[in-house]
């Protein structure tokens, strides 16, 4: 029974330190300005409000609340990691909109029809709008000086309003595609909705 008692805790020892290396907070921060801090660990970030943009990746190991406070001239504001897994802080001055990146096997249509290009219209000003971004969907809707947890998947990536796509991604040991979002501004959204729209019209 004595013997029964002790292998029962140090099999509950190792499963607690395998499920510790997964434990972990990353934040992206996307900003309308600029950010410094003293670590890629810190919880404390210094932002300048301005025009150009700027990102900034800081990880948390461990599975505590962790709380980001951020200084500016505007005063401290402080955001919250609950919960393990990836998060998008947006410090621009403008909202962030993104999805998932559906890395189809088929690849890019070479044509599209009507009522297809309908839809992504449609879709777009719903987004827009907020009305129809879901954790459900992976469609975000992220407003200026708020956070929101993107994915559990502390590998998941999140592309910024000014940088591409990859062109050319790689599976995951499992053999799946890996998880990436991309993010655009407000404007950037409106400006390719007056496109398809102007595409639709011709």
């Amino acid at each position: 029974m004595k013997y029964s008692m002790i292998a029962a805790g140090l099999i509950a020892l190792l499963a607690a330190c395998s499920s510790g290396g997964n434990n972990g907070k990353k934040l992206v921060v996307m900003s309308s300005g600029k950010l410094q801090t003293e670590s890629p660990a810190s919880t404390t970030i210094k932002f300048e409000p301005g025009n150009q943009h700027n990102e900034m990746e800081l990880n948390f190991k461990g599975g505590e609340k962790v709380t980001v406070t951020v200084k500016s001239s505007a005063g401290d504001q402080t955001f919250d990691l609950p919960d393990n897994g990836t998060y998008l802080l947006n410090l621009k001055s403008d909202t962030l909109i993104g999805s998932l990146v559906n890395f189809g096997s088929s690849g890019m249509p070479t044509t599209i029809s009507t009522e297809q290009l309908q839809h992504i219209i449609d879709s777009t000003q719903q987004l827009i709008m907020g009305q129809n971004a879901s954790d459900e969907k992976k469609t975000y809707f992220i407003k200026p000086s708020s956070i929101k947890k993107i994915s559990a998947n502390l590998g998941a990536r999140l592309i910024g309003p000014y940088n591409a796509i990859p062109y050319k991604v790689e599976a995951d040991k499992d053999g799946k595609a890996p998880e990436i979002y991309k993010f655009f501004t407000n404007k950037q959204k409106r400006e390719a909705l007056n496109e398809l729209i102007q595409r639709m019209n011709k």
